[in-house]
């Protein structure tokens, strides 16, 4: 009885990102690191803000030119994903479980002399939870899964001229994955040629509880420049590599009740009415269903961007940057399990998933109200990098818009605060809650709809 639908924690495994926090593809890609930076849609690479985050948004900007300087920048982006499954079928709906996710951000930079400066970030540029009830009918796909990716990013900067900046920092990432789903009975091999299904079992009948927990590391790199042509125009470009997880974990199975008697007559030789969950039983201690060990071979997405700063006027800037994902990695992902013996061990796999590159294009607007009060607001579009056939619980992911607003306070000479709101709309999108089948006939039976309302805070102190 071997557990096929298992190799979707592949998927979420390849969804990787993870952070303490946002989803796969590009639902599972997060941008904001940095409340300031969030108040202007996330452009900024020609021009990042002050206290460090250029440390994610582009290394070259950490160089301020104040010898001598620290900063320190601390923050958070809290993310509450709302979404419901419309069922075409049934005619039901059923809303994601509500949570509310916290991605931390950090940034700290010291500044030697007026050209040189070093720095240490960390970040979580992919991850996230989707959680639906138990009882959803998806949930043999998925009813939770949680990616978790943290970044620590060392840096260094150097300004090669007045017109021109360079850095350059290495990505140490950990990344986590768990995954939780329903295994399902009925097209289970009861013996040679016969499933469950031809036994009598009902289609849709649970009979385990999967949970496919793994984590592994990674090294990458992160580059950036900047150039000035002009006083008032700035462009820039960053480029974070991709990486390659290597991963192990475990995947463990919880026997759930079906409450089926057998038939009289059944092909396993046993009296009338003996319960089917006893004979199941031994899946779960001797069987393919005990818990055993799973690795996995994950590749992370490269992201490059370009972009430009124009100052209209000395306090007001207008900002664009365009983003580029390469979501296309995720073209196979392998999951390896290795049992105790051959008899429990579930056979290896390949997900295929197709995703496509993805991009992202932002636009913002700041405006210095005063020297204490400045005012934010942006505008990005994100091209959707699932293919149709992978809109699934696990990540009903589509095409986004957001508006963004925000505002930053100089409280003293060395501290500021910042604070950003976003309305985060995803286009509605048709999509699965079962195994596809080898026909590849079409089996999007519902409507998948998201949104999300983004705050964030960020306090960077500089002395």
């Amino acid at each position: 009885m071997r557990r096929k639908a298992v190799v979707l924690a592949a998927a979420l495994l390849a969804a990787t990102g993870l952070s303490a926090t946002r989803v796969l593809a590009q639902g599972f890609s997060v941008y904001e690191h940095d409340a300031c930076a969030m108040g202007r849609a996330g452009a900024g690479v020609a021009a990042p803000c002050s206290g460090g985050s250029a440390i994610f948004f582009n290394p070259a900007g950490i160089v301020t030119g104040q010898a001598g300087k620290w900063n320190i920048a601390a923050g958070v982006t809290m993310i509450p994903p709302r979404g419901s499954f419309s069922d075409s079928v049934s005619g039901t709906t059923t809303d994601l479980v509500k949570n509310n996710i916290p991605v931390p951000n950090l940034y700290i930079t010291r500044q030697f002399g007026t050209r040189l400066a070093f720095g240490v970030g960390m970040f979580a540029p992919y991850g996230l939870t989707t959680e639906w009830p138990a009882s959803f009918i998806g949930h043999f796909l998925s009813y939770k899964a949680t990616i978790q990716s943290l970044y620590f990013q060392p840096t260094v900067a150097y300004k090669v001229s007045p017109r021109l900046q360079v850095g350059v920092g290495v990505d140490f990432v950990r990344t986590m994955v768990d995954l939780h789903q329903y295994v399902e009975l009925s097209s289970q091999l009861a013996q040679p040629g016969v499933t469950f299904a031809m036994l009598g079992v009902p289609v849709g009948t649970a009979f385990a509880d999967a949970r496919i927990h793994g984590d592994g590391n990674a090294t990458g790199f992160h580059l950036g420049v900047i150039f000035k042509p002009t006083d008032n125009v700035s462009v820039g470009a960053r480029y974070m590599s991709g990486v390659t997880i290597t991963g192990s974990g475990y995947a463990g199975f919880t026997q759930l009740a079906t409450g089926i008697t057998l038939a009289v007559g059944n092909p396993f030789g046993v009296p009338a009415k003996t319960p089917l969950d006893a004979l199941l039983a031994s899946q779960f201690s001797t069987g393919a269903l005990v818990t055993q060990a799973v690795s996995a071979t994950l590749p992370m997405p490269a992201q490059a961007v370009v972009g430009v700063d124009v100052a209209l006027r000395r306090d007001l800037h207008v900002l664009a940057d365009v983003e580029w994902t390469q979501w296309s990695k995720f073209e196979q992902l392998p999951l390896t399990f290795t049992g105790a013996s051959a008899a429990q061990q579930l056979p290896a796999d390949t997900l295929y998933q197709g995703y496509k590159d993805a991009y992202d294009y932002r636009l913002g607007v700041e405006y210095a109200a005063s020297p204490k009060l400045t005012l934010r607001a942006g505008y990005v579009y994100n091209t959707a990098a699932a293919p149709t056939f992978t809109v699934t619980p696990l990540l009903p992911e589509g095409a986004r818009s957001s508006g963004i607003v925000g505002a930053g306070y100089q409280l003293t000479d060395g501290i500021r605060v910042d604070l950003s709101y976003m309305m985060l709309k995803q286009q509605d999108r048709r999509g699965r809650v079962i195994q596809p089948p080898t026909n590849g006939a079409d089996v999007n039976q519902g409507l998948y709809k998201f949104s999300a309302n983004l705050l964030s805070a960020s306090v960077a102190f500089a002395f």
